[in-house]
């Protein structure tokens, strides 16, 4: 729409005779000089290309020349008429005759009738208005108020007034060999012109600040591709924020018009600037108005006391003048016969004119007296109005702040339970180790431990304070229950294939078998992790589960089944694969709750115990429980296998605390021995070292399956609050915290398709 097309009908049929000759070449005004351009529109004549005041004026795009075969310039002038159907014909004049191009592309005079029916168009112009050629108006109130007027917003210059004007501008056009015409170069294919690029060039030189170069060309087009214009246009609309060249790196569309919104900023801030000075100006007016009615009713407290006073002084000449009254209207007294003559004292006339204006005095004193006190009662009680509406609105506030506070609460607890929650998630896709701390319970009066809040310990050692971090740590008033339900999401997962580890690490006497085995009325967490896995096995109907449990310990480094009712047999650990059995350890298999209990008590039963000085039941071997779960679907004929491994770790002792000789003395240092392997293991894993020394002692070697990446691992690390324990629950806090940082991997899960299949 609006394209205007260039060629001669000699050379249209010439173009048809020969497809493959080149397109004519206009003479653009891009390929002469601005004096060339000048002199040919001095010498264009004035009434060309438009018809009388009564015709629809034509404003013609830059002359074109050609040359034909003869040698013979013929000069062409391109128009586009827009008819009342709504049909876009591209015309060309040549010396007042008129031809347009019709569908089928074929050069035919213009109809003398069309010039009623339609209008010419130029690239840059629709419709009429001011003559072609005419200067801007000079002032706003000079423009007619037609459709060409209008205003706008500009960020940094405010709303202004625009004006379309008519002017003979140059165009960038392009040759259409398909349609035979000279085509209208859009924007982004016109920035890439050599003529144009260097304008473009030349406006950023002056103007770095001025980086898109879409924007340049649109305004060149409308300076008629006069780049000094434009550098002009642009300092005048925005200043010299322009001279000053962006941040180097890539820009986005922001970046781009990034000085258009520097220059808001500054207008707004100096708007802003304008409405502080406006309001300071205010303020001090209202200072000023606020001394002047200070003083004003220190004058008028004045007025009022000296009112008050002359009123007293008032009061007491009328209750002087009425005491003379009375006096008046009696004046004489009946005669009463004295019995015996009386001698009256001899009086002062001047001590009673004294004493009577003493007695005034004091008669105005307390008339003004009154009046103060009056004054002072009702200022009081106006005060006490003022107080009483602000005290309500004081407990109107605290309620509000108290809801509000209540709410950040709530919200609060539920983002730090979404956390936790995402946290664990977190923990298990790195197969973390999940590391519990719990306080033994004391009745000392002194604590070296102090629970910050759920995630965080703090060890008092020497005036010293040292931080913890745990996934859960639990008071010395913590349930059994509760100990338990931190464990339960990773207990369960047994029943689905994975296997689990627990362990309980602590210095001895710090509560690590209460914490695994508990007692008959308040259970560990052995029982209970059985027993939950009882109740979901019971609770799949269409997956039939089978659960082996078996007892034993190590101790001084050999290992010795808690179940089997024969003496003396010989353990070993035998390694296949990534797995690690015992050969000949008895298994028994649990049904119910009873079967638990029964296989729990032959087994503790059987566990070497021994009295110490720091711990008269001292465990002196490591416990490990292990049971089996085996499940098999009947609906998907798939089966699972999973290991729940729970252990109680002998307590590390210190020799000169527990004083321990001959058998106890060999005890504590088998269990030392082995929990030092323990810790090795855990170094190594921590810092993914290439070789693990798992068969350093047989505690690791039958813990390696746990702790190779195919099970989900939970610690237990037990302390004690004693003051005199502080550097064992410190070790013990520094060993959890180490393993914390280990990553195991993801757990696998064991599932297989059944066997019959």
């Amino acid at each position: 729409m609006g394209s205007s097309a260039s060629v001669s009908e000699g050379s249209r049929l010439e173009a048809e005779a020969e497809p493959e000759a080149e397109p004519p070449r206009p003479l653009s005004p891009a390929g002469r000089s601005d004096d060339t351009l000048q002199a040919e529109e001095e010498a264009a004549p004035p009434g060309r290309g438009g018809g009388g005041a009564g015709a629809t004026q034509s404003v013609l795009s830059p002359a074109v020349t050609e040359t034909v075969a003869e040698g013979e310039e013929v000069s062409l002038d391109f128009e586009s008429f827009l008819h009342s159907d709504g049909t876009l014909y591209s015309c060309f004049n040549h010396h007042g005759d008129r031809v347009y191009v019709d569908e089928s592309q074929n050069l035919v005079p213009f109809p003398k009738e069309w010039y009623d029916q339609g209008r010419f168009l130029s690239a840059n112009y629709e419709g009429s208005g001011p003559p072609q050629g005419s200067g801007p108006p000079q002032a706003s109130s000079e423009l007619r108020e037609d459709d060409r007027s209008a205003s706008i917003y500009i960020q940094g210059k405010g709303t202004v007034l625009t004006y379309m004007f008519e002017e003979r501008l140059n165009v960038c056009r392009f040759w259409d060999p398909r349609s035979g015409v000279w085509l209208l170069l859009p924007l982004q294919w016109e920035v890439d012109v050599d003529f144009v690029k260097a304008r473009v060039q030349q406006v950023t030189s002056v103007l770095p600040g001025l980086v898109d170069q879409k924007e340049i060309t649109a305004a060149l087009r409308q300076c008629n591709y006069d780049p000094e214009e434009v550098i002009s246009f642009y300092l005048t609309m925005f200043g010299e924020v322009l001279l000053q060249a962006p941040p180097s790196g890539d820009h986005d569309h922001t970046d781009l018009n990034s000085f258009r919104a520097l220059l808001e900023r500054d207008r707004l801030i100096e708007g802003l600037r304008l409405q502080l000075q406006t309001k300071e100006k205010e303020v001090d007016h209202l200072f000023q108005r606020n001394s002047f009615l200070a003083r004003e009713v220190h004058y008028l407290s004045d007025v009022v006391q000296q009112l008050n006073q002359k009123l007293a002084e008032q009061e007491a000449d009328r209750q002087e003048a009425r005491e003379r009254i009375r006096s008046l209207l009696n004046p004489h007294a009946p005669a009463v016969p004295p019995t015996r003559p009386v001698t009256k004292p001899a009086v002062d006339p001047d001590q009673l004119r004294r004493l009577s204006r003493v007695t005034r005095e004091l008669n105005i004193s307390n008339k003004q007296l009154g009046s103060t006190v009056h004054q002072a009662m009702d200022d009081m009680r106006n005060r006490l109005e003022q107080l009483k509406g602000a005290t309500g609105k004081l407990a109107q506030v605290e309620q509000e702040s108290a809801g509000e506070v209540e709410e950040l609460r709530s919200l609060y607890r539920r983002e730090a339970v979404e956390r936790r929650s995402l946290y664990n998630k977190l923990l298990e896709l790195q197969g973390n180790i999940r590391v519990f701390c719990r306080c033994r319970r004391s009745s000392a009066s002194s604590s070296c431990v102090e629970r910050t809040d759920e995630q965080e310990v703090v060890v008092v050692q020497k005036g010293s304070r040292k931080k913890f971090q745990f996934d859960k740590v639990y008071s010395q008033s913590s349930s059994q229950q509760e100990v338990f339900a931190g464990t339960l999401p990773v207990i369960t997962s047994c029943v689905d294939g994975y296997n689990v580890c627990i362990l309980a690490y602590g210095q001895t006497g710090s509560g690590k078998t209460y914490t695994m085995m508990g007692g008959k009325e308040n259970p560990g967490v052995n029982i209970r992790s059985i027993q939950e896995l009882l109740r979901i096995c019971a609770e799949k109907e269409k997956v039939s589960y089978s659960l082996k449990i078996s007892m034993l310990e190590i101790y001084n480094d050999t290992l010795n089944d808690l179940l089997t009712k024969s003496d003396g047999a010989t353990l070993d650990i035998r390694v296949r694969g990534k797995s690690v059995s015992v050969p000949g350890l008895t298994q028994i298999q649990v049904r119910t709750e009873a079967d638990i209990l029964s296989v729990m008590e032959t087994g503790e039963k059987n566990r070497k115990i021994a009295s110490t000085k720091m711990n008269t039941q001292s465990s002196r071997s490591h416990l490990v429980v292990a049971l089996e779960v085996e499940g098999s679907d009947e609906v998907s004929g798939l089966t699972s296998g999973g290991t729940l491994t729970l252990c109680d770790l002998a307590g590390s002792e210190r020799i000169s605390k527990t004083e321990a000789e001959g058998q106890r003395l060999v005890e504590a240092a088998a269990i030392n021995k082995s929990l030092t392997a323990l810790g090795q293991v855990f170094s190594a894993l921590k810092c993914n070292a290439l070789h693990v020394p798992f068969r350093n002692c047989k505690l690791t070697h039958l813990l390696q399956p746990c702790l190779s990446g195919d099970a989900k691992c939970c610690v237990f690390v037990n302390v004690s609050p004693d003051m005199k324990d502080a550097a064992e629950t410190l070790s013990t806090l520094q060993f959890g915290s180490t393993i914390r940082q280990v990553a195991l991997g993801k757990a696998k899960q064991n599932i297989a398709p059944a066997k019959n299949q």
